[in-house]
């Protein structure tokens, strides 16, 4: 797919109990999840998939405790002012004004947060996932803004040319994954619905809300990946994200189709 190009973006990490993305792990131990954004260009058009963190956390750690009552026992910021995705953009010589569309993996906090900065652009989930934050307390409120405007899509579709978003629901009601088109090799970003290469590996779900759903979400995207020799991307594993070039302060290469 020629005039294609990937941008791999950092918004910091969370410091998390390992249960949180392994329940029923009781061992206490403390887990770093790398927190990715993706900015695709193609033909002069621009599309984000998701926002990372509130801006206000992002700014300062501490707020994720104090404001948003989020347990540090369970879950820390890590990050620096500069992971903000409104900065993480201007390093590329863009603006929250310069983009065609925003999408939404799902309603977590960590890939919506930045949803406030966008105002002025279209913000793209899931039918399901618009469905479920109906119900109070599903979601933290950081997904949805004064003057934002969304649009709900049902399944698979489309934001770009050589672009797919793949619906996968189980990890929540309308989460989506992306297959992306590169050459020689697509790029399968599965985000929560396998959160790392041992979730992929071992065939153990992560954080889930529909156990059939996930099961079934992670065996389309296995077979995905073989049909399409595709490289896997997983939503939050350190040691990958340090394989790709980022660091907990940068962004990475652009990656781009001949």
């Amino acid at each position: 797919m020629g005039g294609l190009a990937l941008h791999l973006l950092s918004g910091g990490m969370l410091d998390v109990d390992r249960n949180v993305i392994h329940p029923g792990d009781d061992s206490r131990r403390r887990v770093r999840l790398p927190l990715l954004q993706v900015l695709i260009q193609c033909d002069g058009r621009t599309v984000l998939i998701d926002t990372g963190l509130m801006p206000d956390v992002v700014d300062s750690p501490g707020v994720l405790r104090d404001r948003y009552e989020v347990d540090p026992n369970w879950i820390r910021a890590v990050t620096s002012p500069d992971q903000r995705i409104d900065r993480q953009l201007a390093g590329l010589g863009l603006t929250p004004a310069d983009l065609e569309l925003v999408v939404n993996t799902h309603f977590h906090f960590d890939h919506t947060g930045g949803n406030c900065l966008f105002a002025d652009v279209p913000i793209a989930a899931q039918e399901e996932e618009f469905l479920a934050a109906r119900v109070p307390e599903t979601y933290l409120s950081v997904w949805d803004a004064p003057d934002l405007h969304f649009r709900a899509e049902r399944g698979d579709w489309s934001p770009l040319p050589g672009v797919e978003m793949v619906w996968t629901p189980g990890h929540t009601p309308g989460h989506q994954s992306m297959l992306v088109r590169l050459e020689p090799q697509p790029w399968l970003f599965t985000f929560d619905a396998v959160i790392t290469e041992e979730h992929w590996r071992t065939g153990n779900l992560g954080s889930v809300v529909d156990i059939a759903a996930a099961r079934s979400s992670l065996q389309r995207l296995h077979g995905i990946a073989a049909d399409e020799h595709a490289k896997v991307i997983f939503g939050h594993d350190l040691g990958q994200w340090e394989s790709l070039g980022m660091s907990s302060a940068t962004r990475g290469p652009a990656f781009r189709a001949p």
